[in-house]
């Protein structure tokens, strides 16, 4: 499941590109070019892509990089909606794509699409992705949005164990043999410091990581 956040007064056209997506497995997101909701916006989860309306009073160039400012959006694609006169504004760095008015929502969609199936292929090989944190487990890599965690092999290897085991509920001593290995004489305490730091350094995505009292822990089902 991808997020796109639209960034328009156009409630019309946000109506038409949201429904669009909505079949391409996209949830969408509507905030004024002012800006002043995007926080809570914000908060149902980082987008993976931004639409920017550039049809306004405020300069494009000046528009974008107010949405570039906002936490978590440094780094994402960013599709222009552009009046006819503006191509004399182009190439602009923090945009990645655009088209022209009058728009085209079919178009519109298509760029967005391309620029979401861009970004997957761009993690190659086997990646798991929860929201905006992916783990790509060919690499030994995880990140959030662009943020690549510090973790050490055996964090990593939890995370990864748990992950691609979504929902299933292991004890601390079928941790211990799965990740650490039957010949490790380490006792259960070990998982649970593994654990404690391996939360730390999933910010926002720890509580994911669930304790199951009297058991042991899981990766949460919930996207």
């Amino acid at each position: 499941m991808y997020r796109v956040l639209i960034v328009t007064d156009d409630q019309r056209l946000a109506t038409s590109v949201s429904g669009a997506l909505a079949g391409s497995n996209v949830i969408t997101s509507v905030v004024g070019t002012n800006l002043e909701p995007i926080e809570e916006a914000m908060s149902r989860g980082g987008p993976d892509a931004v639409v920017v309306d550039g049809r306004t009073d405020s300069p494009l160039d000046s528009l974008l990089r107010i949405v570039r400012e906002q936490p978590g959006l440094e780094e994402v694609p960013a599709i222009g909606i552009l009046p006819e006169d503006a191509l004399s504004m182009l190439p602009l760095p923090t945009l990645d794509d655009f088209v022209f008015e009058p728009v085209s929502v079919q178009e519109l969609v298509a760029r967005v699409l391309t620029r979401l199936a861009h970004s997957q292929l761009l993690d190659g090989g086997n990646v798991v992705r929860v929201g905006r944190l992916v783990v790509d487990i060919d690499n030994y890599k995880a990140r959030i949005d662009r943020t690549q965690l510090d973790l050490t092999y055996k964090e990593f290897e939890l995370l990864r164990f748990l992950i691609t085991r979504r929902g299933r509920v292991f004890t601390r001593e079928a941790l211990l043999n799965r990740v650490w290995g039957y010949d490790y004489f380490g006792g259960a305490r070990t998982v649970d410091v593994h654990i404690r730091r391996l939360r730390s350094k999933l910010g926002q995505y720890q509580s994911y990581i669930e304790t199951v009292r009297n058991v042991g822990y899981r990766f949460s089902e919930e996207d």
